[in-house]
């Protein structure tokens, strides 16, 4: 009695320094955290028209939209119209994406290529004749990359086109990489990426701001080709968009004044997983290994070294199955889906390892007991918890994994 009394209180400094290790461990990782400052730049989503699904009750099950930043909302609506028809210089811009490829969520960016067209009235001419310039030396690709061949546009003719309406047109390629700022990183791996390509007025001095210049996207001819929706394998295309922003630099750009706010166009063609096989492929295997987890107490309770032997074994393949699908990852500064899944993964295999000693010990101690009510009454009781153990973790399992996917943020 002595020995278990000793025993038992050498268990309880054990837990107790266990418990005070971690509490530590929290306290010492939260005060080394940085905190992110966000940045000063804002994005408002215009009063033109637009090829974008704005509304809460229109938007797909997974809540996710295309709209970058916020809307406008009471008289800012009114008051961005009326600023829309006061401008002095107006473009109509549609983009046609011909194909999109080379997806890499690494970085995280794309390649694609295809044509944009501008029209565009007398006053704006008589602006770049003044100035001696061309329309596309004050148009820039904003999330455009370096790569070997600087994204730019290059006009297909030598000079803009008269129309019969009197209004300019000129039609550009493009071909590059920019940069992705959208993702649902958080529900990975069934993601939703938004492939942008972000065109704006390059011009510091201020003279093409957005009280002077507007853009105006053309829905209605915009779009995406053959190989735009498809070039991307194993990505299902969900639609493109295309909407004008209002792009607002916390910066005056040394030049005095207030901050400076221009005319943003935003083209995107969102592509989703497949929830079926980012499932069989991500979740299968991990699904596979904790099983054995709880199988584990379903081996004889004399085969001791086998059952302890098994959760070390599956540590190590959790360990291994992680490092494969965060390979394919940016370095992300929260936990995904799969990644709080894999923390259950961990903290039901540490458990399965620490029960299936503490069970080890009690038959050693159950061996050097008499025949007898006390030894029948632990038998009993360690044979319960190996029936037990598969039902309350399956019933843990389902409630934690179910609580992490509701938690995330809709549209996150």
């Amino acid at each position: 009695m002595t020995k278990v009394r000793r025993r038992r209180k050498w268990n309880i400094l054990a837990i107790a320094s266990v418990v005070l290790a971690a509490l530590l461990s929290i306290i010492g990782v939260t005060s080394l955290n940085v905190d992110q400052v966000p940045g000063r730049d804002s994005l408002r989503l215009s009063s033109a028209s637009r090829a974008l699904t704005t509304s809460v009750d229109r938007l797909p099950r997974d809540g996710w939209s295309s709209q970058r930043g916020e809307s406008l909302s009471g008289s800012e609506i009114q008051a961005d119209i009326e600023a829309l028809d006061d401008a002095k210089y107006h473009v109509k811009i549609g983009v046609y994406s011909n194909s999109t490829y080379d997806l890499d969520l690494s970085i995280p960016s794309f390649s694609s290529n295809g044509y944009v067209w501008m029209r565009w009235e007398q006053p704006l001419q008589d602006y770049l004749e003044a100035n001696d310039t061309d329309l596309q030396e004050h148009i820039s690709l904003l999330n455009a990359l370096l790569s070997d061949a600087e994204p730019v546009l290059n006009p297909v003719q030598d000079k803009p086109a008269v129309l019969s309406d009197g209004t300019y047109y000129q039609l550009y390629t493009y071909v590059g990489r920019f940069y992705i700022d959208r993702a649902t990183f958080k529900k990975f791996p069934f993601l939703t990426i938004s492939l942008p390509i972000a065109i704006e007025a390059d011009d510091v001095a201020g003279g093409l701001g957005y009280t002077k210049l507007r853009f105006e996207p053309d829905i209605r001819n915009s779009g995406m080709g053959l190989y735009a929706g498809t070039g991307i394998i194993g990505w299902l295309n969900r639609g493109w968009s295309i909407a004008e922003y209002r792009h607002n630099y916390a910066t005056n750009f040394g030049l005095g004044g207030l901050d400076r706010d221009y005319s943003l166009i935003v083209y995107d063609i969102t592509f989703g997983t497949s929830s079926w096989s980012s499932f069989w492929r991500l979740m299968l295997p991990l699904l596979v290994v904790m099983v054995m987890v709880l199988l584990v107490f379903k081996i004889r309770p004399d085969e001791q070294d086998a059952r302890a032997g098994i959760p070390v074994t599956v540590l190590l393949t959790l360990v291994f199955l992680q490092q494969v699908y965060r390979g394919e990852l940016p370095d992300l500064p929260f936990l995904t889906f799969l990644d709080l899944v894999y923390v259950i993964a961990y903290v039901i295999t540490l458990f399965a390892f620490v029960l299936l000693v503490w069970i080890g010990r009690r038959y050693a101690d159950m061996e050097s007991m008499p025949l007898g009510e006390a030894r029948d009454n632990l038998s009993k009781r360690l044979e319960l918890l190996d029936e037990v153990w598969p039902l309350s973790m399956v019933l843990f399992c389902s409630v934690a994994v179910v609580s992490a996917w509701v938690l995330i943020p809709p549209g996150a």
